[in-house]
């Protein structure tokens, strides 16, 4: 058995992406009365949210930001932040707190219990299905930024993993020229370092958000949609190593609220540079180690303890994506199949219409070669890796994907330390070598 397609409610299958989108468009629009009730419900949990949520973040990261009043900008805004930590909609929140944002979130925020409901009824967040097409979301993003709401967009997808600049989302330039809002390019520096992608811990050290650029709908209509994401781009690109090095007085030193500053590390980075397997890293306490005997200290600064193999975590996943190219360019045997590696305690879902899922697989992910390409399998499953459409990470543990036959999830163990991103980059580099052939 390979895949699984979604049903419409008369039974019949249907591709996820179309489904998805007739599903909305064919709902009745609630009446005037209960639009306004929602829109105070959500002022009101806005309000309350700045007078507990603020002085928290202030306290816990160090944050402060540019006296900068949003309010005074007319009509809706659409304000594009880089995304750097899974805190940015807080922090921009609070920035932005006289002008209540809608997020544009990751779709498995409603699928999250007990909080995805809350969430959703109390902010109304518009959901992305990271893995699938983005021409959706910005469809609807421009249809709520018509009835005057102010959206929050982090352009680039999702959370950077080395504290380097990741590109802008596809439709980007579209929503912004579309919307007819003024679009806000607002930078977040120092956030990476405060909660990591990987890490099992948050840290206090120095998190600062400002305005870039404000653009008019006036001035977003004489720029085709490649070039606004190329002023987005280079509005909001920011390398955590590069401002570290670049603060007046030495590197911001960031401290753990609980346990060790590597830990989690392994979730990130996956190839030992001394032996080169890709599944024997564990991190403990400061310290990220291979069986081998190889073993590196991260210190608080985000910078490895020299000497070292690696300055930052940003030249050791160079390492890793530079290695894994190596091993997908070799012509294997046609004769077998070839595991390239593997993670056990794994789970595939399902995702469904209404924000629900359903468990379709559980036990050993493995990427293998064999004389049919790269298969990705988990129990009676079978992916072929270049027929993936579009896969990409939710939070540090389920990546998510689809393909002609539907929209899945690959979940590991909650306390599993489990690297699931070089599934990731194997599926891009993959990618990219079709697209070259062609």
């Amino acid at each position: 058995m390979c895949h699984a397609i979604i049903r419409n409610n008369t039974g019949r299958s249907c591709p996820a992406d179309v489904y998805i989108i007739t599903s909305i468009f064919m709902k009745k629009p609630a009446d005037k009365k209960e639009r306004e009730k929602a829109d105070r419900r959500r002022r009101r949990a806005w309000d309350l949210a700045q007078k507990i949520v603020g002085p928290w973040a202030r306290s816990k990261f160090g944050f402060s930001f540019e006296d900068f009043d949003p309010s005074e900008t007319d009509g809706p805004l659409l304000v594009a932040i880089n995304h750097a930590c899974a805190y940015d909609p807080i922090f921009t929140g609070i920035a932005f707190r006289k002008k209540p944002l809608t997020f544009i979130a990751s779709e498995h925020l409603l699928r999250t219990r007990p909080w995805g409901p809350v969430i959703d009824r109390y902010f109304s967040i518009i959901p992305h299905q990271k893995g699938a097409r983005g021409s959706r979301t910005a469809l609807v993003a421009m249809k709520r930024i018509k009835k005057g709401e102010s959206i929050f967009l982090a352009v680039e997808g999702e959370q950077t993993w080395d504290g380097k600049p990741m590109p802008v989302m596809p439709y980007t330039g579209k929503l912004a020229k579309g919307s007819g809002a003024t679009l806000i390019t607002y930078r977040l520096e120092g956030a990476y370092l405060s909660a990591p992608r990987w890490a099992s811990n948050t840290r206090k050290g120095k998190v600062y958000g400002q305005p870039v650029n404000i653009y008019s709908p006036e001035k977003l209509k004489g720029m085709s949609d490649e070039e606004v994401e190329a002023a987005i781009a280079e509005d909001l690109a920011f390398d955590i190593w590069k401002w570290q090095k670049a603060q007046p007085g030495g590197p911001v030193r960031y401290v753990c609220s609980s346990g060790g500053k590597a830990e989690g590390l392994e979730r990130a980075v996956f190839t030992c540079p001394e032996c080169g397997r890709m599944d024997a890293l564990r991190s403990d306490g400061d310290h990220i180690g291979c069986s081998c005997g190889f073993k590196l200290r991260l210190e608080d600064t985000g910078f490895f303890a020299q000497p070292a193999p690696f300055e930052t975590i940003a030249d050791w996943t160079s390492f890793d994506k530079k290695t894994l190219g190596t091993v997908l360019s070799v012509n294997f045997s046609e004769d077998g199949e070839r595991e390239l590696f593997a993670d056990d305690g794994i789970t595939l879902v399902r995702i469904e219409d209404g924000h629900s899922d359903e468990e379709a697989a559980t036990g050993k992910l493995t990427l293998s070669a064999c004389k049919d390409g790269y298969m990705l399998r988990i129990g009676d499953f079978c992916f072929d890796m270049k027929k993936i459409s579009n896969m990409t990470m939710v939070l540090a543990g389920r990546i998510v994907f689809s393909d002609e036959s539907g929209y899945y999830e690959i979940r590991s163990g909650k306390k599993h330390m489990t690297n699931l991103i070089k599934y990731v980059i194997a599926r891009d580099i993959l990618k990219e070598t079709t697209e070259e052939s062609e």
